[in-house]
């Protein structure tokens, strides 16, 4: 597995990873629990969300047109999901 985003709490990693996997990748969530720790860890870089390594560039891609504001609907998702091409051309 490959960290792709640092997210700012639990909940903003949890709605990038359920996008991702909205988009047929596997993602997951790390780190949502040490946040209760924050005074005894960094308060940052705790929590991530991770694909595999073959999903990297296609996840990055996602994500970035996501945090543009380019949410992508139920049908570009499920386009997503069925291509599989990992080839980063997400939007093509």
């Amino acid at each position: 597995m490959t960290p792709v985003y640092e997210a700012e709490s639990g909940i903003d990693a949890q709605l990038v990873c359920d996008l991702l996997l909205s988009a047929g990748l596997d993602a997951l969530v790390f780190g949502a629990d040490l946040a209760g720790g924050i005074g005894e860890l960094p308060a940052a870089g705790l929590v991530r969300v991770w694909v595999a390594p073959d999903q990297v560039e296609r996840a990055r891609a996602l994500i970035d047109e996501w945090q543009a504001g380019g949410i992508p609907d139920e049908d570009e998702l499920n386009r997503l999901a069925d291509s599989g091409t990992g080839n980063g051309e997400l939007w093509a």
